[in-house]
């Protein structure tokens, strides 16, 4: 994981816990939870209480038939798991970034990872696709840039150039509008400057690789096309606050 993602969730571990439902049993792990932020926004919250209930309910059901089937078969029931926490990677007067990595088990080899992402727009109470923020020239930028850090990073991991060509979901590169994107405040000085592209086992390579992140710095030009009403939100990666200089040190 690449060192602004890293800082921005680093912070956001810091931060006061808003919620958290958990609990286990012989049958199910269940964890949901979302930062302190989440709490000022009735309306986000409200959305979230009723995907964390819709989720325990399904997991819980999901146990039960699969206990019931095991039972029955004679073989061995391993306790089900559900774990999904949301982050903040940014939050503006406007805007408020979410993130979270999603993760069960339901008895198989191995469980399953998947992450998502939410964008809210504050004054409008309304959740914003993030893809259809970035739509046009922005996104056509931040495509070829995205595709060459991910192909860096799978050669990095796995000994050997990726070209990222042809129909292979291992080596071609995944359309940025199928994937969760997630602005990101890297710096925390309230303006989001980097994209975070999160990618999940088997959308890019095989579950042994594990997840991927891709940032994708904003550039002046990219700030200069995004809508208006949000464009507040948002700096180039460039003009983003630098970290201040450490004790000791000359600047």
């Amino acid at each position: 994981m690449h060192a602004a993602i890293l800082i921005a969730i680093l912070a956001a571990a810091a931060q006061a816990q808003g919620f958290m439902r958990e609990h286990e049993d012989a049958l199910l792990d269940f964890r949901y939870g979302w930062p302190a932020v989440v709490e000022e926004e009735p309306a986000l919250r409200a959305i979230l209480v009723r995907e964390m209930e819709a989720a325990e309910a399904q997991a819980k059901a999901a146990a039960e038939e699969d206990r019931e089937a095991r039972r029955e078969s004679g073989s061995p029931f391993h306790g089900h798991s559900f774990a999904k926490v949301w982050r903040a990677a940014g939050s503006t007067p406007r805007l408020l970034s979410l993130t979270a990595e999603h993760e069960t088990f339901t008895g198989g080899a191995h469980g399953s990872f998947a992450f998502a992402a939410v964008l809210w727009d504050r004054a409008a109470d309304r959740q914003l696709d993030a893809a259809i923020l970035l739509d046009g020239p922005v996104l056509d930028r931040l495509t070829p840039r995205h595709c060459a850090a991910l192909n860096a990073q799978r050669s990095e991991r796995r000994g050997e150039p990726v070209a990222g060509d042809g129909d292979d979901p291992f080596t071609s590169c995944p359309s940025l509008g199928s994937l969760p994107l997630a602005p990101t405040d890297a710096d925390g000085d309230g303006r989001f400057d980097t994209i975070a592209v999160l990618i999940a086992p088997y959308e890019a390579g095989p579950w042994a690789e594990g997840s991927y992140v891709v940032e994708l710095p904003l550039e002046a030009e990219d700030v200069a096309d995004l809508p208006a009403v949000y464009r507040p939100a948002f700096e180039p990666a460039e003009a983003a606050s630098p970290e201040p200089a450490k004790t000791g040190e000359r600047g």
